[in-house]
């Protein structure tokens, strides 16, 4: 009875180890940097790109690509998703170039070749588009439009009452505020709620961050914005689930428009054959 008792306990004390430990690396690795080589425009881009750089009120240097179109054209600043680049907003890209406007993509702090050593999930990347935004405006741009995927969208939200200027904005995948993504996330890959497998995940990422989690909520911010907003998400998404799109698409002010993607997951939702047009229309109707 008493090596029962002996094993019992060092198995416990031993799986509660590997659990703190197993939470501060989460911790870590969900909040690190994720700098990549981004190099050059690619050589098969069917229009001029530039290169360009700027600074945020806070002290980062984002790096990007601008797409110009013609004099006085509309532009559009393309927002990146969680730990990606700049690379990934390529397609829209080129098809909003084809379209006629100007496009603005940028690395978001921490991420690609822009400076920075945390990732905030769009908290604190609402200087990033508030520094983009300011570019353009500097370049003679007055007419612009706000796309973000995922961590994009809610930057978007996070930085709306800085953005009086656009005249519309488009939040695809976006999550209603983190409590809700860390769960949806825990059950899917832990199988448990996000209040039992991340427990401890949460507090060390907070303290790293010195941030509160409570306070990561899109859904808290996005009726600041003053312009047309459309919200996109995928009927089938896991990770920003419909119920988090429709608290995110209630809280925003009219006029406002809602497209639940049929049979899509948390992607790339332009790969969807109505996406360019369906995007291309509230544009139209809001930007040119």
């Amino acid at each position: 009875m008493m090596r029962v008792l002996r094993w019992t306990i060092v198995i416990t004390l031993a799986a509660g180890v590997v659990f703190v430990a197993g939470s501060w690396i989460a911790a870590q690795r969900l909040t690190r940097a994720r700098p990549s080589i981004i190099g050059p425009p690619p050589d098969d881009f069917p229009f001029p790109i530039e290169s360009v750089t700027f600074s945020t009120a806070d002290h980062q240097t984002l790096n990007g690509w601008f797409v110009p179109a013609k004099k006085n054209a509309p532009a559009i600043v393309l927002l990146h998703g969680f730990g990606g680049s700049r690379k990934q907003m390529l397609p829209r890209a080129r098809y909003f170039r084809e379209q006629g406007y100007s496009v603005l993509l940028y690395d978001a702090r921490a991420c690609g070749e822009s400076t920075g050593d945390a990732i905030t999930f769009g908290f604190r990347e609402r200087h990033d588009l508030i520094a983009a935004v300011s570019w353009l405006k500097v370049h003679g741009h007055d007419r612009i439009a706000c796309l973000g995927v995922s961590q994009g969208g809610a930057t978007i939200a996070f930085a709306a009452e800085h953005l009086p200027e656009i005249r519309c904005a488009i939040c695809e995948s976006v999550y209603d505020e983190m409590v809700h993504a860390v769960d949806h996330r825990t059950r899917h890959y832990l199988c448990v709620p996000g209040a039992v497998g991340a427990c401890l995940m949460v507090p060390f990422a907070e303290h790293r961050l010195g941030l509160n989690i409570h306070d990561v909520r899109p859904v808290d911010h996005i009726a600041m914005l003053k312009c047309p907003v459309f919200v996109i998400s995928g009927d089938c998404d896991d990770k920003t689930s419909p119920d988090d799109t429709h608290r995110l698409f209630a809280a925003a002010k009219e006029p406002k428009e809602l497209w639940i993607v049929p049979d899509a997951k948390h992607q790339d939702l332009y790969r969807f054959p109505d996406y360019p047009e369906k995007v291309h229309s509230f544009l139209r109707r809001h930007l040119d």
